[in-house]
C-alpha cells in the first residue's frame, strides 16, 4: 500500500519503473500542427508569398491556420473577384477527404445564396458543420511535402474552380463539362 511506504522508498520505486520521460513542462506533443512541424509552415508562407502574395495567413480562434486573398479569373465575366478563405484542418497535413486537410470557402461570392437561387452546384461539398466550400482536388490529388505546399495547391485547383464556375454560369460550357474532371 502505497500511503505506508517512505518517500524515499516510493521514489527510488518509481524511478525503477518509469518507462515513459516526458520533458519537463511538456504533457504531449502539441495538438497544432505548425507547432509539431514549423519546417511545415515555414514551407507553406514561402510557397503562399511566392505563387497567392495576396494572401494573408491568419489564426481563427480554434487554433486553426488560414489564408485569406482575393482572386480575380481573368477572360471571364467582366471584374470578377472572389474573395477566399482557406482553412487548415487540425490534422493537417491529411488527404483523406476531398480537397484534403485544407478547405476553401467563398466569402464573396455567397455560395450559399447561389446554390439556393440554382440549385446543385458541380463540386461544392459540404464540412460538418454543413457549411458549402470548394471540392479542389480528390484525396488522391492532394500533394503534401516539398513538391507542392497543400495551401499553393489547394488555391491553384481553387482558381480553376472558378474559372469553371463562371464559364459555366455564362453558359459557355454544360452541367456534364463542369461535373467531369476533364476541364
Amino acid at each position: 500500500m502505497i500511503s505506508k511506504i517512505r518517500s524515499g522508498k516510493l521514489k527510488k520505486a518509481i524511478s525503477e519503473h518509469t518507462t515513459i520521460v516526458i520533458p519537463q513542462g511538456k504533457l504531449a506533443a502539441s495538438f497544432y500542427w505548425y507547432e509539431r512541424d514549423p519546417e511545415l509552415l515555414r514551407s507553406e508562407i514561402q510557397v503562399m508569398q511566392n505563387f497567392f502574395p495576396q494572401f494573408t495567413l491568419g489564426k481563427l480562434e480554434d487554433g486553426r491556420l488560414c489564408w485569406v486573398g482575393t482572386l480575380t479569373p481573368k477572360n471571364v465575366r467582366k471584374n470578377a473577384k472572389w474573395y477566399l478563405q482557406a482553412i487548415y484542418d487540425h490534422n493537417h497535413p491529411n488527404n483523406s477527404t476531398y480537397g484534403g486537410s485544407i478547405k476553401v470557402y467563398s466569402i464573396e461570392p455567397d455560395l450559399e445564396k447561389i446554390y439556393r437561387d440554382i440549385g446543385a452546384i458541380p463540386h461544392l461539398v459540404r464540412d460538418a458543420a454543413g457549411h458549402l466550400y470548394l471540392c479542389t482536388a480528390r484525396p488522391q490529388d492532394v500533394k503534401v511535402g516539398q513538391i507542392s505546399t497543400s495551401a499553393a495547391s489547394a488555391l491553384s485547383w481553387a482558381a480553376k474552380w472558378i474559372t469553371t464556375f463562371e464559364l459555366w454560369i455564362a453558359g459557355v460550357i454544360s452541367t456534364a463539362e463542369f461535373g467531369g474532371h476533364n476541364i
